[in-house]
């Protein structure tokens, strides 16, 4: 199966190799009718309308041999487009010429120019046929579903992707459809802050009873601690007091 390749003019060619870095000139672009004269000065004549052969060398900086290439004429005259055979033949060595350039660049340049024929150069691969169509449809990715997207989305940050790939491709325009699609991603953020506004309230704390909401104690219900018993030490009162009752106490015993 052939390949499918890209058509540029014989300008972005050049462009192409130009800016490489890698270029090192082009040689001039000769024609012959046998293949053993060649001239850059071709002219037709009854016998020989066209030249049978062109060629050229293209240099690069990085090879020391030039890459010399030679083409046929019925090998590169485009007889399927009317359009471009005319013009071959009122200008041979024109067309005939920049298609010698054009495969020498290509031969040159593989890494740069493997998938890349000119406008009018005879190769079929720049036609595409039923295959590369279904091919191209299969490869193609399927177009995103916006509205799925945002309705889908589980937290801000899921939405503010979805917002900043929107923004890049426009999709939030100010007509029908992009308008819709804004409103959506609003009223879905609004309903996600909402979602977890709720979970934080369900985790908080109860809250302090309010002071209507403490029991009150009557007086009488208060009860004192016991009464120590008679003789029990009472150190939980202050030293200087202990000190005194002790004193006492000493006396009293001595009286007895």
């Amino acid at each position: 199966m052939s390949e499918l390749v890209e058509v540029k003019q014989i300008g972005e060619v050049e462009h192409i190799v130009h800016a490489s870095g890698q270029w090192d000139g082009t040689g001039p672009v000769e024609f012959s009718n046998d293949g053993q004269e060649w001239t850059t000065a071709w002219a037709p004549s009854e016998e020989h309308p066209h030249p049978e052969y062109s060629r050229v060398s293209v240099y690069r900086k990085d090879v020391r041999i030039p890459t010399e290439v030679t083409i046929r004429w019925d090998e590169q005259y485009p007889a399927a487009s009317e359009e471009w055979s005319g013009m071959w033949d009122r200008s041979p060595t024109r067309h005939f010429g920049r298609t010698a350039r054009m495969v020498g660049f290509r031969q040159t340049f593989r890494d740069l120019l493997s998938n890349i024929v000119i406008e009018d150069e005879g190769d079929d691969r720049a036609t595409p046929t039923a295959q590369h169509v279904e091919n191209a449809e299969a490869a193609a990715p399927a177009p995103r579903d916006w509205a799925a997207e945002i309705a889908a989305a589980e937290s801000a940050e899921m939405l503010d992707a979805i917002e900043k790939d929107g923004r890049a491709v426009r999709i939030f325009t100010a007509d029908g459809p992009g308008t819709e699609l804004w409103r959506s991603l609003r009223a879905r953020r609004r309903e996600i802050e909402k979602k977890w506004a709720d979970v934080e309230s369900a985790w908080e704390e109860p809250a302090i009873a309010d002071a209507a909401d403490v029991p009150v104690v009557a007086a009488d219900e208060v009860t004192d601690s016991p009464a120590p018993k008679p003789g029990a030490p009472r150190d939980y009162l202050p030293p200087m007091n202990r000190a005194a009752r002790r004193k006492a106490a000493r006396k009293k015993g001595g009286k007895r």
